[in-house]
């Protein structure tokens, strides 16, 4: 028996139709946002009711940043039993996402695909005919909430505070990491001396300061880097972002949360369900926000910070 492809859709749960029908076979969920599926905002692959393999997604919304669940469905498909599951993003009918559906079911090569009734998508675009089923309703936003914060709280319960140098390690998912930092002189020169961080990245210049600069610093600060574009950031858009930590081959070895920054010294204090003392080498940033208190604060805009 080959793969089975799921696709439902925000008013739809896919958890009575697994427990009904899944059994022991292994199951790739790619929603972010299925508190059913464990810690929310990763996606992850299930032997049975273990996950073998992770990948942070660091938000709710599959339309943030879906490059990571095309290359989480990549990493992991390998690793999937020959009669597994995928259980695709809650479908919502948009450009990018239709796209990003499709690509994935091409990765899949279901063997069936099952669509929850109600599903606005265009079945011309997948591989093998469909099957449309009609499966349980999703719990209110209310409920969907509150089992989130259960499993946020569950998490801060497993996570312990550790030091991560910032200057030692490669991030992903964030504007911060990817280009080249500016020293205290080239802050300096450039007219950005209130500015606790900068980096240019080829024509951008991202800057963390507590106030945006007056337009004429603006200006000076494009024309002494080189750069056409600059990207303000409050230090404080950083607390509380989820993150994720992962050995060079990109195995992840646990989840948490940013705490602080020390800008000066690069060096950052975070709460994560990794053992210590935990060797980083790729530091993995989402969007969305979560306080001590299990609580979410929001989403930030991809590449915000």
């Amino acid at each position: 028996m080959g793969h089975t492809l799921l696709i439902g859709n925000p008013r739809a749960s896919w958890r009575e139709w697994l427990r009904e029908n899944r059994g022991r076979r292994d199951l790739l969920c790619l929603d972010p946002a299925d508190p059913q599926q464990g810690i929310p905002g990763r996606l992850a692959l299930f032997h049975e009711e273990h996950p073998i393999a992770t990948r942070l997604y660091g938000a709710l919304d599959a339309q943030r940043a879906p490059h990571v669940i095309l290359a989480a469905l990549a990493q992991f498909l390998p690793l999937l039993g020959e009669d597994g599951i995928v259980q695709l993003f809650a479908y919502r009918p948009t450009p990018l996402l239709r796209q990003v559906a499709a690509l994935a079911a091409l990765l899949v090569d279901p063997e069936e695909i099952l669509i929850a009734t109600g599903t606005d998508f265009h079945v011309g675009d997948l591989p093998v005919g469909p099957s449309e089923i009609e499966i349980e309703p999703a719990f209110p936003p209310m409920v969907q909430h509150a089992q989130r914060k259960a499993q946020w709280l569950r998490l801060i319960e497993e996570c312990v505070p550790h030091d991560v140098d910032l200057a030692h390690v490669t991030v992903e998912g964030a504007r911060f990491g990817s280009g080249k930092s500016l020293t205290k002189d080239e802050r300096g020169k450039a007219g950005l001396e209130d500015a606790v961080y900068a980096e240019r990245c080829g024509n951008a210049l991202l800057v963390v300061a507590e106030e945006e600069p007056e337009e004429r610093f603006v200006s000076r600060a494009m024309d002494v880097t080189g750069t056409t574009r600059i990207h303000f950031v409050e230090p404080a858009a950083y607390d509380n972002l989820l993150l994720s930590f992962a050995r060079p081959n990109g195995e992840e070895i646990g989840f948490g949360f940013v705490r602080a920054i020390d800008w000066e010294s690069r060096m950052m204090v975070a709460d994560c369900s990794a053992v210590p003392p935990a060797t980083v080498r790729i530091l993995r940033l989402g969007g969305l926000r979560v306080d001590r208190n299990g609580r979410e604060l929001g989403e930030l805009k991809p590449w915000q910070v």
